[in-house]
């Protein structure tokens, strides 16, 4: 059997992962990962613009040191900025979420995977939207896909529904605070 790798497999895998992940660690260390997800996305793309602003201009500073172009550099700054924020308020945020009551198995079981594939999305969506060299201020422009989405359908899907992905977790999250009930912790 011949295993291609592709972005396809890349998007099937790492929502895999984060679908499991999101039942090892339940449902509301899952809830406080989005809220992580959110700040990381807008931290991640607010440095790497102000650094772009004052670092890549009209003669970039990485110019003169030589190596990457100035793009990739910020790229690679946006993901690993990234990953660091939502590792570090996933590990050591100091909060805590506590958002649904205790329900029966099924319904803990429903919400922590329907949690898990917001949240897979949203991760995925911004590791893709950075990829391509765009910006979550500028994920409304969005008109033609980088070379990463050219042969893959699932990609090109991450990239133009960003706005979704970005969305539906903190729309599913006022959702379940009314039909709960209960106030957000």
């Amino acid at each position: 059997m011949n295993i291609v790798l592709s972005w396809d497999l890349f998007i099937i895998v790492f929502f895999s992962v984060i679908i499991a992940y999101s039942f090892i660690v339940g449902r509301n260390q899952t809830i406080k990962i989005i809220i992580g997800t959110y700040m990381a996305t807008l931290a991640a793309d607010g440095v790497a613009n102000l650094a772009h602003k004052y670092l890549g201009g009209p003669t970039p500073i990485v110019k003169f040191l030589g190596g990457p172009s100035a793009d990739e550099i910020l790229i690679t700054m946006k993901i690993i900025l990234f990953i660091i924020v939502v590792v570090t308020i996933a590990v050591r945020g100091g909060f805590e979420v506590s958002i649904l009551a205790e329900q029966r198995l099924p319904i803990r079981v429903l919400m922590t995977f329907l949690f898990g594939v917001l949240n897979a999305g949203l991760i995925v969506s911004t590791l893709l939207l950075y990829v391509s060299g765009l910006s979550l201020i500028g994920a409304a422009q969005i008109g033609t896909i980088s070379t990463i989405g050219e042969n893959s359908m699932l990609v090109q899907l991450m990239i133009e529904n960003y706005s979704l992905w970005f969305s539906l977790p903190a729309i599913s999250l006022v959702v379940v605070s009314f039909v709960e009930g209960e106030p957000l912790d």
